[in-house]
């Protein structure tokens, strides 16, 4: 199976796309009296905004071939699609409507995991648009679903795939011995690093802020993260 996922192989060296927010103060200081006279302004005030939803119920789809799948799901809650279709033997595309457009971009039988909805303040996926020419299973879950690394020990995938880091770790090593292009993405601080962009066998070491999330893309390449 050959797997090339369109927002990360060509768009590289375009940079990453950033996001941040932040808060404005509300009030206003308001002059008061004759002139000459110095009065204080009223205070600054600011509203923080509410912590981000992050859990919701697993949602599942199924299907065979084409088809557009109007999603439940949270538009603020971010999530994780695994999508199986063991029977393609042609292209598969998952795309959204949402600033994440191209979700999955292979060729031939699939299984996988990515995420969307991660980054606050971009437009968020309610529709997938699904190319597939067999059965398939699309499944949206929240963070609870992810396999946990655990600190000082290998954890072994192959694929796409998406991992929880927990807090206390501040190293990462991706390894593989795999001949296509592979990827590592990191959330973090509104933001999404790219420490791993690599074509062939690699062995890449790199900074984790924890607890965070970390994306795999990997086509059907075997691979190890080992935390630290």
């Amino acid at each position: 199976m050959t797997r090339v996922r369109g927002r990360v192989a060509v768009l590289l060296l375009a940079g990453l796309v950033t996001a941040s927010c932040s808060v404005q103060p509300s009030g206003r200081g308001v002059l008061l009296g004759s002139p000459g006279l110095d009065v204080p302004s009223s205070p600054s005030t600011s509203v923080a905004p509410p912590p981000r939803r992050l859990e919701a119920p697993t949602e599942t789809h199924t299907g065979k071939g084409n088809a557009t799948v109007q999603l439940s799901w949270p538009a603020d809650v971010p999530g994780y699609l695994t999508f199986d279709c063991p029977r393609c033997d042609s292209n598969i595309f998952v795309h959204t409507d949402g600033d994440e457009f191209s979700l999955i971009n292979a060729i031939g039988a699939y299984h996988g995991t990515v995420w969307f909805n991660a980054i606050e303040g971009r437009d968020p996926s309610r529709v997938l648009t699904i190319t597939a020419n067999s059965s398939w299973t699309a499944t949206i879950t929240d963070h609870r679903t992810l396999p946990t690394v655990t600190a000082g020990k290998p954890h072994a995938g192959k694929g796409d795939a998406v991992l929880a880091i927990p807090a206390g770790v501040t190293h990462a090593t991706f390894q593989t011995s795999a001949k296509g292009h592979s990827a590592v993405w990191v959330q973090g601080g509104g933001t999404m690093d790219l420490p791993v962009n690599e074509i062939g066998a690699a062995t890449v070491d790199f900074p984790v802020q924890a607890p965070t999330f970390l994306e795999v893309e990997a086509y059907d390449g075997s691979w190890t993260v080992t935390a630290s």
